[in-house]
């Protein structure tokens, strides 16, 4: 993110109090935009024009926008972590030209494979046309909004950004509740929420194109530079696939059991599940705005002080130096702000009977808010522990543990709708558990090893050997060769 991560760590260096608040409040637009746009548009619509519209047609309306922000989540987010990579690629080798071709890239790519998902789910649950085509407006539209969002950490415009969510929030909020109001279907009312989705994503791409105005000859260029990317960034794009699905596969199995519920237009949905998840869900956003600030921040400072004195010859006791102070940093800042979630989650859980009876929740409700707000605590320590390892290059290791998180998800949330409603949440809950204690675990082990990786195991050139017997003997020599050296060894 080095553009607005540039204006984050400026912020946050003013050392005043409007400039912290600032820092935070456009870290958790750029840590979760969309979520927060859809929460509370969604919830605005609903309030303002459930008397006058019905529940019936805003369950439909709810479902047609909760099943475009799934699909479009899961299906773009290979798309955009490859992409992000590569425009990351682009920036360090100073070649800002290529951005603008990667970003026509990701959309185009982002289109095709959401049209093919939406296309799937309309033939599927045998939709009619005028709610398939409102299903992928909304889709594509949100998929657009991630790619557009993910490239806009390179754009030193966080205003820019954050204006562009809070107009297209107003735009969608006034379209959808006139379009409830004035009697429209749930299709209508659709269309009137992807109005302010479009305006997001408009001027997204505007402050992308403003920032990098480089001519675009080759139209092409920039699909084949994805198409390579996702050969050469496979297990990033796998990873992000399974990362995604494991966030929403408690969801999707609660929608087929049998507390699934079908509406007008034959989708499916677990109500009782999704709300109270759904609400506990945003006990994770301040942490992660956090996160990113301490990301862009302290951290990247320590990240490059690392390198730089590898980069600039420095001795095994100045490199081991610096690895131990990023490597403490990290860890207690880590712990830190999960402390601080803990205190919101605490919060979220003793006031959890309250907040159902404000929402006009049931009653049963209760214990799945109480175990969505625990499970997100540990959430926030998968996420947090495996962004770190992105940070050293460790995709192999990032894919299997967001694998493990999609079994552990989809395993224990099928238990608990086996043993029934008193367990409803405790699956999730269970996963995110053991899912963030190996995570942290690889976290720690990869700080621990990190001058072993620099130098060897994330060495390009060892792992680029093609006899695998030669290579893991070249390994092992080396490492033989490293425990031989004192980390106080005074040497280049």
């Amino acid at each position: 993110m080095a553009g607005i991560g540039f204006e984050l760590r400026r912020l946050s260096q003013q050392q005043t109090l409007s400039a912290l608040l600032g820092a935070f409040g456009h870290a958790a637009v750029i840590a979760a935009g969309p979520w927060l746009f859809t929460i509370i548009s969604l919830a605005t619509i609903s309030l303002i024009s459930e008397q006058v519209t019905g529940l019936a047609k805003l369950a439909t309306f709810r479902a047609i926008i909760i099943y475009a922000f799934a699909v479009s989540l899961v299906l773009t987010a290979p798309v955009t972590i490859v992409a992000t990579r590569l425009v990351a690629d682009a920036l360090w080798l100073k070649k800002p030209e290529r951005v603008r071709p990667l970003l026509y890239g990701a959309y185009v790519t982002a289109i095709a494979v959401v049209s093919t998902g939406v296309a799937a789910l309309a033939l599927y649950f045998r939709m009619t046309p005028v709610l398939g085509v409102a299903l992928l407006a909304s889709s594509l539209t949100v998929a657009l909004i991630w790619v557009a969002l993910s490239f806009c950490g390179a754009v030193r415009d966080y205003r820019g950004v954050t204006i562009a969510f809070a107009t297209g929030l107003f735009t969608s909020v006034l379209a959808g509740t006139a379009a409830a109001i004035m009697g429209l279907s749930a299709a209508g009312i659709a269309w009137g929420f992807v109005a302010g989705l479009g305006l997001t994503f408009l001027l997204l791409t505007l402050r992308v194109l403003d920032t990098f105005p480089a001519r675009l000859d080759r139209p092409e260029l920039g699909f084949d530079m994805i198409l390579g990317g996702f050969r050469t960034y496979r297990y990033l794009a796998l990873g992000a696939l399974a990362g995604t699905a494991a966030v929403w596969i408690d969801k999707w199995i609660f929608w087929f059991s049998p507390i699934g519920e079908v509406v007008v237009g034959g989708l499916v949905h677990a109500p009782l599940y999704d709300s109270a998840m759904f609400i506990a869900s945003l006990v994770i956003i301040p942490a992660l705005a956090v996160f990113v600030v301490q990301l862009e921040t302290d951290f990247f400072e320590r990240y490059q002080h690392y390198f730089s004195t590898i980069a600039n010859h420095g001795t095994l006791r100045q490199i081991e130096r610096a690895r131990g102070r990023l490597a403490a940093f990290t860890l207690d800042q880590l712990v830190l702000v999960t402390v601080m979630q803990v205190g919101i989650c605490a919060v979220l859980v003793l006031l959890a009977p309250l907040i159902v009876e404000f929402l006009s929740l049931q009653f049963q409700q209760i214990s799945i808010l109480r175990y969505g707000a625990l499970g997100a605590v540990f959430q926030f320590i998968f996420i947090s522990s495996t962004s770190m390892l992105l940070f050293f290059d460790r995709r192999r290791l990032y894919l299997a543990l967001q694998v493990l998180f999609l079994g552990l998800n989809a395993g224990l949330t099928l238990l608990s709708v086996h043993l029934g409603e008193t367990y409803f949440g405790v699956g999730y809950f269970a996963a995110c558990l053991i899912a963030s204690f190996v995570a942290y675990l690889a976290a720690d082990r990869t700080f621990d090893r990190l001058n072993f990786l620099t130098f060897l195991g994330n060495n390009p050139s060892i792992r680029a050997a093609t006899n695998s017997a030669r290579r893991r003997q070249l390994l092992s020599h080396l490492a033989r060769q490293r425990r031989g050296l004192s980390p106080n060894t005074d040497q280049g």
